[in-house]
């Protein structure tokens, strides 16, 4: 491994984990709201966020390991410069919706989606087929989630509605789900 493929792959995985770091902090602090118990799939979807991240964070930290350790300035810059692109999608002291959590989960996770995409291409250009297989299994995982996402949050949408009095029933949801299901299966290529 040459010193600046090592650099490279370094920043970019220092970057990947700022990334999921940054989205577990929040999936934590939605389990502890209240507002979350009130929905007990979207609590069980969170949850699965949560361990999911917990153990990606571990998989790009056993990588980090394995391949020459982390510097920590590196890392600390791309904490910083993901916390401020994430502070616009997570508020730490707004109280939300639960609907409003999962669609800035849903934001968080096509980006740290789109960010495997990139780190999965920059492995491969280096022939780095063990970081690549982590990207692949890790993107897995994520796009699992972000669909379970785009279901759920339409159950949460109706419940709101019904619990608040804006909405008559909660039989939006099951359309809504299945002409989302319908446009992820037509314009998926």
């Amino acid at each position: 491994m040459t010193a600046e493929k090592n650099e490279i792959l370094e920043m970019y995985v220092n970057d990947m984990h700022a990334v999921e770091q940054h989205i577990l902090e929040a999936v934590e602090r939605q389990l502890e709201s209240e507002d979350t118990a009130k929905y007990p799939e979207a609590k069980q979807l969170i949850t699965k966020m949560q361990s999911t991240l917990k153990n990606h964070i571990q998989s790009l930290e056993q990588y980090q390991a394995a391949n020459g350790g982390q510097d920590e300035s590196l890392f600390k810059n791309a904490v910083a410069k993901v916390a401020g692109f994430a502070a616009g999608l997570y508020d730490q002291i707004r109280a939300d919706k639960v609907s409003r959590m999962l669609r800035d989960d849903y934001t968080a996770l096509c980006l740290a989606s789109v960010s495997y995409h990139m780190l999965m291409t920059t492995a491969l250009s280096w022939k780095d087929q063990k970081l690549a297989d982590l990207c692949d299994r890790n993107l897995n995982d994520l796009t699992s989630i972000i669909v379970k996402t785009g279901r759920i949050i339409c159950n949460v949408v109706a419940e709101e509605l019904n619990d608040n009095d804006k909405a008559p029933t909660t039989n939006g949801a099951t359309e809504a789900i299945r002409r989302t299901s319908d446009a992820w299966k037509t314009n998926h290529a």
